[in-house]
């Protein structure tokens, strides 16, 4: 771990904040910022790079120490700069408030701090790590609960369709992230994009191996009329999850 005043000292490195070109100005702002959320030090790839987890067209990911404990800091990128952290936090908060997502610490124009998910894509996880066949359908079932509850709570994290890139699998289950584009809708998708997710091609040996049938359009347009638990149960059931 570097710590934020030894950064001010490694020009360098400190300008590795600004992504994707270097820019003094920007790299002060975002130090200023990191110093203003309380994070005392960020991990370090090599002696000459910092340690990049994420790197997406809004922001990067990186990793940092806040308290004693590592934390995960998105930063906004130079070229996205114009716009500000702000409703990503506050959708970030909202979906907390319901047991989904990381957990927001803080949030500072151009930084978000939360807690540290780590893990494997779900889809990495469902093919390759071959999980015990409980274990799989646990997880693909508490996956689909935070995004029923997300959809009762009229929160659209909207990229659930490419779930591989959005549920990350940790050792105490899945993970949403990146609430980016999350926004308020009287018709959320996260469920219905989650199981189209589960229901495409890549994924076919995984649900014959985990028995999982296809959901009826039918099921999935009573769903979305009412995002019911009875209706949600339904699903499941058809799913074969329950």
């Amino acid at each position: 771990m570097l710590k934020i005043e030894e950064l001010r000292r490694k020009h360098p490195l400190m300008l590795q904040l600004s992504y994707p070109s270097p820019d003094p100005d920007y790299a002060e702002l975002v130090v200023r910022a990191l110093e203003e959320l309380g994070v005392e030090a960020l991990m370090l790839e090599n002696p000459v790079r910092l340690k990049l987890i994420g790197k997406g067209f809004r922001n990067i990911v990186l990793i940092g120490l806040r308290g004693g404990v590592r934390v995960a800091l998105k930063v906004r990128r130079l070229d996205y700069a114009v716009k500000s952290t702000y409703r990503e936090a506050y959708m970030l908060e909202q979906a907390n408030r319901i047991g989904v997502g990381p957990r927001l610490l803080g949030h500072c124009d151009p930084v978000l701090v939360m807690s540290l998910v780590e893990g494997v894509d779900l889809t990495k996880w469902l093919v390759h790590s071959n999980p015990p066949s409980h274990t799989a359908r646990q997880t693909i079932l508490e996956a689909a609960l935070q995004c029923h509850r997300l959809d009762r709570a009229g929160i659209d994290h909207r990229e659930l369709s490419d779930a591989s890139k959005h549920v990350i699998v940790t050792q105490s289950g899945p993970v949403i992230i990146d609430f980016g584009s999350a926004g308020f809708s009287s018709r959320p998708k996260n469920l219905t994009s989650l199981l189209n997710y589960i229901g495409s091609k890549g994924l076919e040996r995984v649900r014959r191996d985990l028995g999982l049938h296809k959901v009826e359009r039918q099921t999935l347009r009573r769903y979305k009329e009412t995002y019911s638990e009875k209706d949600f149960e339904a699903l499941l059931s058809e799913l074969k999850l329950l």
